[in-house]
């Protein structure tokens, strides 16, 4: 298992981008990637070309050429384990 995150105001809307946008491409994934026996040359190479696109958008984010809250289609994710109500 790996995890990483980012150092930006902006951490929890690009971790919630990035579930958004790979689940649009069949992947379940968020800023920790469980890693697998069963996972082939194919899956990986798939998962990393499709993650490094979302990598360029929050480039752009990050450069203020787009506005990471116009790409988000639903709320921003929680940080951490707390009770929500």
């Amino acid at each position: 298992m790996t995890s990483y995150s980012f150092n930006s105001r902006n951490a929890l809307e690009y971790k919630t981008l990035i579930t958004q946008e790979m689940l649009k491409k069949g992947f379940l994934a968020s800023t920790i990637f469980y890693a697998c026996t069963e996972h082939t040359d194919e899956h990986l190479s798939n998962y990393f070309d499709e993650l490094d696109k979302i990598y360029k958008t929050i480039g752009k984010c990050e450069s203020e050429i787009l506005d990471i809250n116009s790409l988000l289609e639903g709320p921003v994710c929680h940080s951490g384990f707390k009770r929500l109500n």
